[in-house]
């Protein structure tokens, strides 16, 4: 008798754990084939489903685990509660069931299984990102599932757009620096760090602090050498990615006026601003409306520099979550940052997994985002895995 409940359990762990395979093949597709009119399109969140009913179900969530989660479900009644408009309603709301589906999984273990998908997504991205490339440097048009502008930005591979492209890519590398030492990461890295220099995302650019940070001193000269390098040769052959978007930004000289006149720019430094200073009390203490397009262009019309916005999507995560849901959302991003520190073995690494978080969330990149949680739940090593 014990040796057939041994058998059924191994047989039941085994069926759960072929659950998670297609969550894994589908991180590559998350944002395409689109049938959809969003950037949000249904694959992943219905392989996510799949895993969470089966994949490693001996124990279906952590009690500790449980305040974020309840806190993620309230956060979608108190919006759903201070606003009139429908399909925002039901875009928070998958916002945070994504994140409660995806904390839950990543929560499970299996890390192998997660590290597969996060370089099978580095590789398709990468290999489509740099076909679309070379495509618009030899004079092709594109036309890729995600918005793409000529000679503003970079290609967007099959993500939303080019800024998730980059940013995501930037997640991925995060992970692959912070694995144990594993043969092969190289190669992983140097494909994800030429999404981001393809991309031509300023913000995920920005974010390259973190894994120069992380590297060895000999693999940072490299770089320090290397990305000037590649930076030039992408101005001198081609009219996309970093290069292009920084003179396009500066056409007029390096100056904070040619920065303002950037629409992207322009909108994300306006809503960061807007929602974590201006209107952050009002906001943090729930007790202003929730109409944030009339909101915002008043302010905007108020500075004399800001552009309006044409629609009440908010471009910081963070800044959604806290005009959102208040103070509930701050507990969310804080509960998120604080366990995310739980799997760090050093005080410096849950300062550096800290603040790369926090980055993330102030770029286009969701707490409903797979890569992002998957990161945050990582034990993170104190040594270098690149080799």
């Amino acid at each position: 008798m014990e040796y057939v409940g041994q058998m059924r359990t191994r047989s039941y762990r085994l069926a759960g754990d072929l659950a998670i395979w297609p969550f894994i093949l589908c991180l590559p597709f998350m944002y395409a084939p689109r049938v959809l009119g969003g950037d949000t399109q249904p694959w992943i969140i219905i392989t996510a489903l799949l895993a969470l009913l089966a994949y490693r179900p001996t124990k279906f969530v952590s009690k500790r685990d449980l305040p974020v989660l309840f806190l993620a479900g309230l956060a979608i009644v108190v919006y759903a509660v201070r606003s009139d408009n429908g399909y925002f309603i039901i875009r928070n709301a998958y916002i945070y069931i994504a994140f409660i589906v995806f904390w839950i999984i990543a929560s499970r273990g299996g890390q192998e299984y997660f590290s597969i998908g996060i370089r099978w997504t580095i590789v398709v991205w990468f290999l489509i990102g740099a076909y679309q490339y070379i495509a618009i440097h030899l004079g092709y048009t594109i036309n890729p599932p995600g918005r793409y502008l000529a000679g503003r930005m970079g290609p967007p591979s099959i993500t939303a757009e080019a800024s998730y492209y980059g940013s995501i890519s930037m997640v991925q590398l995060m992970f692959l620096l912070s694995e144990k030492p594993r043969k092969g990461n190289g190669i992983f890295a140097s494909f994800a760090f030429a999404s981001v220099l393809m991309s031509g995302s300023l913000l995920s650019m920005l974010l390259l602090i973190f894994p120069l940070l992380r590297l060895p001193k000999v693999y940072k000269w490299t770089v320090a050498i290397v990305l000037p390098a590649l930076i030039v040769l992408d101005y001198l052959n081609t009219s996309t990615g970093v290069a292009s978007r920084l003179v396009h930004i500066f056409s007029d000289g390096f100056t904070l006026d040619g920065m303002l006149q950037d629409a992207s720019l322009n909108l994300r430094a306006g809503h960061i601003y807007f929602t974590m200073i201006a209107h952050f009390w009002g906001s943090f203490f729930l007790v202003s409306p929730i109409d944030f397009m009339r909101q915002y262009n008043h302010f905007a019309d108020a500075s004399g520099v800001l552009i309006h916005t044409g629609t009440n999507y908010i471009l910081p995560s963070i800044g959604q979550m806290v005009y959102g849901a208040g103070f509930i959302g701050v507990a969310v991003a804080a509960l998120l940052l604080h366990r995310a520190q739980e799997t760090c073995d050093s005080f410096s690494r849950k300062i550096e997994k800290t603040l790369f978080i926090l980055a993330c969330l102030f770029n286009p990149i969701s707490i409903a985002n797979p890569f992002l949680i998957i990161y945050a739940r990582q034990r993170m090593r104190a040594e270098s895995p690149i080799n």
